[in-house]
């Protein structure tokens, strides 16, 4: 099932396109709101998309803008122009897409044509051409057999102290160096580790070698680091004992280290999940309640768990600063954390008015692609050293600040 991203400011346009995208079969639908919002999803890793339908005119980063950086980041997937332009100006930006060697499949019109757009995209989704998630062609052995070679490394996304932007600690995360396939994200593998029982395997050979990554890191920054846990790794009772081991093996404190659950992670299995979380908690290591608010998480379940940390799901993040509904939620959020006495990390900051609200709103940590985009460990040291020299700032008063502590 291919994954789409519908890229466009007017609402309605959105929820046209995902309905007749729906009609045919289609379910693995993201929306963006402009160029800007779409270039995080696309760097955040956490999604492959196969096909992108842009609009032109768009707040922020307009759709001609947005050509361009896909071009920049050798997009593979395909791409569908949509705008109310009149056709040269759509002719001019299908030229500057071919120019880049962008895969477009179409131009069209606004208001979209559902016959025309069922005829354009119907053909080469009969096909497979181009639609098929890699996911399609890799089976369970394969990715056992990548997990062993050490084929899935670790990622590493920093995250920053908002108010004296000094580089705390790194999330990392899964992504595979796959031989024929190249770079995969994990929504290309993640699912199949967990339908396969291959997710803790994976996950205890991450944590190793990211472990001695940070080791190696050390000689810049001493830096904590995150690591998610999936639902299915939060049933094993001998969970808690291999990960104590691997980081003793490592010497890598416990207390360096943050486990990051989602709210549907938790309650899949309460009560074997509040005992691993628990006794984590006891060896040492911090907790974190991943994608704060897409859950529906009570008070209660909150004060019953011993999480140390809220992490706001980058959705609430996202043009916070001219959207008073996300606003809201964001402050509310922000309070929230506060008030339970949890360190408050915002995802997804793009943008240096999202920076700003962070700060203005008293968040402690950010992490998004303004600062940076998941990246391998060579390039992480790079980053490292940069801000240890005074890099590019997210916003032009302010530095990121490596100096070893």
């Amino acid at each position: 099932m291919p994954q789409i991203l519908v890229v466009d400011d007017e609402a309605i346009s959105r929820q046209f396109l995902t309905a007749v995208l729906r009609q045919m079969g289609m379910s693995k639908i993201s929306e963006a709101v402009d160029g800007l919002d779409a270039l995080m999803q696309l760097d955040a890793g956490d999604r492959a998309f196969d096909l992108i339908f842009c609009d032109l005119d768009m707040p922020r980063m307009d759709g001609v803008e947005f050509v361009r950086h896909l071009g920049e980041r050798a997009y593979q997937g395909k791409l569908l122009i949509t705008s109310g332009f009149d056709e040269r100006v759509l002719d001019s930006v299908a030229d500057l897409a071919r120019m880049y060697a962008l895969r477009l499949c179409g131009v069209l019109p606004k208001p979209v044509d559902p016959e025309q757009l069922l005829a354009m995209l119907a053909a080469p989704i009969a096909a497979g051409e181009a639609l098929c998630l890699p996911m399609e062609r890799i089976n369970s052995e394969e990715l056992r057999l990548g997990i062993e070679r050490g084929e899935v490394v670790p990622f590493f996304q920093p995250q920053v102290d908002v108010a004296s932007g000094r580089v705390l600690s790194v999330e990392v995360l899964a992504r595979w160096l796959h031989p024929q396939l190249g770079l995969l994200g994990p929504l290309q593998f993640i699912e199949l580790a967990e339908q396969s029982g291959l997710i803790t395997q994976m996950t205890k050979r991450l944590f190793a070698d990211a472990s001695q990554a940070l080791k190696r890191l050390d000689a810049r920054k001493r830096l904590d680091m995150s690591v998610n846990l999936s639902m299915q790794s939060l049933k094993e009772a001998s969970l808690v004992a291999s990960l104590v081991s691997i980081a003793r093996e490592t010497d890598l404190e416990m207390s360096r280290v943050t486990f990051e659950v989602t709210e549907s992670g938790v309650m899949a299995d309460p009560a074997s999940a509040l005992e691993i979380m628990t006794r984590l908690r006891l060896k040492g290591a911090g907790l974190a309640i991943d994608d704060f608010g897409t859950g529906f998480a009570s008070m209660d379940r909150l004060a019953r768990i011993p999480f140390t940390e809220l992490k706001i799901d980058k959705g609430f993040v996202i043009d916070a600063a001219g959207n008073a509904t996300n606003r809201s939620i964001f402050l509310a959020s922000v309070e929230l954390g506060r008030r339970l006495g949890l360190k408050v990390v915002a995802e997804g900051v793009a943008s240096e008015a999202e920076w700003a609200l962070c700060r203005e709103f008293g968040v402690l940590a950010a992490q998004g692609s303004l600062i940076s985009p998941p990246v391998d460990e060579a390039s992480f040291a790079e980053w490292l050293a940069s801000c240890g020299g005074g890099a590019s700032p997210p916003a032009r008063d302010w530095i990121f600040i490596a100096t070893p502590t």
